[in-house]
């Protein structure tokens, strides 16, 4: 249908009311985008996490806009941190040991920090982004976030 045929059947009046119409639902359509933005920032991400190995991570509050998570339940028991930089660390437990230290970015639904990995006893620079209250997606990196390794915990426990 060619413009002229549109404008014939509808008639001038009846299409700017439809175009108003349509720009209205976009103006609000695009006012409630930020309001999914700050409904993302207020997940929490205190609790007790499943990692990818079946580990639980029990991640708290260790500061004011800080949290801290530290291995509750290691994958396997009696493991030790055996790969330890320092050597005199290297037959500590792997439960209760600190993993994850990080706070709030800039944006409200990032949190930056540390992340050690036992594995290989490095720390990483890390984020950690919540896409919904039950899931965490970590991301570590090295060499300046040119190699980057990406982890999803889930929630078991508030």
């Amino acid at each position: 249908m060619s413009r002229v045929a549109i404008l014939d059947y509808f008639g001038p009046k009846m299409l700017v009311t439809a175009t108003k119409t349509i720009v209205r639902f976009l103006i609000v359509l695009a006012l409630m985008l930020p309001s999914t933005q700050s409904f993302a920032s207020a997940f929490n991400p205190v609790g007790t996490w499943r990692t990818k190995l079946e580990a639980e991570i029990r991640i708290e509050r260790c500061g004011a806009q800080k949290y801290c998570g530290r291995v509750s339940k290691a994958a396997k028991p009696g493991l030790t941190d055996k790969r330890n930089p320092d050597p005199t660390m290297r037959n500590r437990p792997i439960e209760g040991i600190l993993l994850i230290t990080f706070s709030k970015s800039n944006d409200p639904s990032v949190f930056e920090g540390e992340l050690y990995n036992p594995l290989d006893g490095k720390m990483y620079e890390g984020t950690a982004r919540m896409p919904n209250s039950n899931t965490i997606q970590l991301k570590g990196c090295l060499f300046y976030s040119i190699l980057c390794l990406k982890e999803n915990w889930v929630k078991i426990a508030p």
